[in-house]
């Protein structure tokens, strides 16, 4: 069990949000302090993480690191990935996961951990001068489409102009029709004959 300090003796811890809705943001811990949603309930609220508890959790400053303790939140406390349901130890460095906030325990004279943006995605890019001719990419993408080819039918009209032919006749679409009208007829007729002639020798 780790010794409470008096607060004169107490080292200088800053909880600084690394992700979450207020990233940036720097908490300082000069004494027992409880973080939540509700600023009438906490003593620092974060009000943009719609996932905290009015009363989230309880962190006390120690000689090495702080004390962390779940006041029955809805979501959860999480110290350095993992639940707590007892309170818990968050040295220097540790994170702490509440909400969709993270936080990370630094002394107070410990430099920023979180990344600044790189300029060239916060600015806008010149557009080219006027009558430059501007270079873009082309990407040209395989296609499995078959080169056109040629129909393979003829209209009856165009048929009925040249005179007509006994091969050109046999692609017409009208004639096919007919021979798959006749088809049942033909089919009838074979199987009376089978018929018949079963009986026949029977």
């Amino acid at each position: 069990m780790n010794r409470m300090l008096e607060p004169s003796a107490m080292a200088d811890y800053v909880l600084e949000i690394v992700e979450g809705p207020e990233t940036g943001r720097r908490i300082p811990l000069p004494g027992e302090l409880v973080i939540g949603r509700d600023p009438e309930h906490a003593d620092v609220a974060l009000m943009q993480d719609e996932l905290l508890s009015r009363r989230h959790v309880m962190l006390a400053p120690q000689d090495d690191g702080v004390r962390v303790e779940d006041l029955d939140s809805l979501n959860g406390t999480f110290v350095d990935g993992d639940q707590i349901f007892t309170p818990a130890h968050l040295a220097t460095g540790g994170q702490l996961l509440l909400g969709v906030t993270v936080l990370e325990l630094q002394t107070g004279t410990g430099m920023t951990s979180v990344r600044a943006i790189p300029k060239s995605l916060t600015t806008f890019r010149p557009l080219p001068a006027e009558g430059s001719v501007a270079v873009t990419a082309q990407r040209r993408v395989p296609t499995l489409a078959r080169t056109e080819s040629e129909p393979d039918y003829v209209a009856p009209l165009a048929l009925r102009e040249t005179g007509g032919s006994a091969d050109l006749l046999a692609l017409l679409d009208e004639h096919t029709k007919g021979r798959a009208r006749h088809a049942p007829i033909g089919l009838f007729v074979l199987v009376v004959f089978a018929v018949v002639l079963y009986l026949a020798l029977r």
